[in-house]
């Protein structure tokens, strides 16, 4: 079983497809993947509540909760999946019960971001650029669109994090298999993504240096400067101009 809780939010599991449009509007949704997300604990119904209504339920919410549950787990079934026990209901509780073998694509993200870094350490960087291509793959998809909440703030976040590290996993990888060009593409997408978050921007001059291009090195430093300076009212850090200072001295 697969369970996409970015971009569409669905559920595959052999010719069994429950879509996005199947499911009973935005609190559906918003339902179902925040329980597959969470997949591995049961969540109480007032936390479920204040995660669909943004902090704000409405006075009838318990009834409200109980019929989008219900119309949750009829969709499933009427999908060819087995609602009633992927669904699971206690007293107080709710529970995504995700079978031994299933596959939720947060989870997918997290993993392959470790798996990468931890391929990078050991030398690897074909397997690392191929493990950072699917945690940048998912990650760059939208979380829930329009919707807010507690659970869903987290987890774009976290998703942030996940995407800017695929990045700079991929340049770092690309740099050592001599792929400087893609390496620059990289890090430009993660300085894009968090232009104040100075690795990236030496990053970026790494990748730049690694293909023989010191100006464009030199360049980014000080769009890195002047980022910082208008934004922040500082310079960059010690360990930046250190870098700026090394690729000076190539210069001769």
């Amino acid at each position: 079983m697969r369970v996409y809780v970015t971009g569409a939010v669905s559920v595959e599991d052999g010719s069994c497809l429950l879509t996005e449009r199947a499911l009973p509007g935005p609190l559906g949704r918003h339902f179902l993947a925040c329980l597959a997300a969470n997949h591995a604990r049961s969540i109480g119904h007032e936390e479920i509540a204040e995660e669909l209504w943004a902090g704000v339920p409405p006075a009838a919410w318990p009834a409200s909760l109980k019929s989008i549950a219900s119309r949750v787990r009829a969709a499933m079934s009427f999908a060819g999946l087995d609602g009633a026990a992927l669904l699971v209901g206690a007293p107080g509780v709710y529970q995504f019960r995700l079978p031994a073998d299933g596959w939720v694509d947060l989870d997918a993200a997290i993993t392959a971001i470790h798996r990468a870094e931890t391929q990078l350490t050991r030398g690897a960087p074909r397997d690392a650029a191929a493990d950072a291509f699917v945690a940048r793959l998912i990650s760059a998809r939208p979380l829930l669109p329009g919707r807010s909440g507690p659970w869903l703030e987290h987890a774009r976040r976290r998703l942030t994090d996940v995407r800017l590290r695929a990045y700079a996993c991929s340049a770092r990888a690309q740099v050592a298999l001599g792929n400087a060009e893609q390496a620059v593409r990289d890090a430009e997408a993660a300085v894009e993504l968090a232009p104040l978050r100075e690795p990236g921007w030496r990053l970026l001059m790494d990748a730049h240096a690694a293909a023989g291009d010191i100006s464009s090195a030199l360049d980014a430093y000080e769009r890195c400067r002047t980022v910082l300076t208008d934004s922040l009212g500082v310079g960059p850090s010690a360990t930046t101009r250190e870098s700026h200072q090394a690729l000076l001295a190539r210069t001769g």
